[in-house]
């Protein structure tokens, strides 16, 4: 599993126009554009990402509801959110 979290902790900007669950979205849609993250790979639990990342566990949330409207990640009950198969 490719790791988010502690090293290659991203910052966020919360004085920025660009709301913060925007930029966790966009930080990880980069992420999976950029080959760092493949289909069928198990994200972090949400609460696990607010915290390293310095963010609210509700913008977590906000953001991986972001994802999947885009079609990035899928979400599976008692099993957690994926990187979305390509296509």
């Amino acid at each position: 599993m490719v790791c988010l979290m502690a090293s290659d902790a991203p910052v966020f900007d919360p004085e920025s126009v660009t709301p913060l669950y925007e930029q966790v979205a966009d930080y990880v849609a980069g992420r999976i554009e950029a080959g760092q993250m493949t289909p069928g790979q198990k994200l972090p639990a949400e609460r696990d990402l607010a915290e390293e990342w310095g963010v609210g566990y509700q913008t977590v949330r906000r953001a991986m509801r972001e994802l999947r409207d885009r079609g990035l990640v899928v979400s599976r009950v008692g099993k957690g959110t994926f990187i979305a198969p390509k296509g």
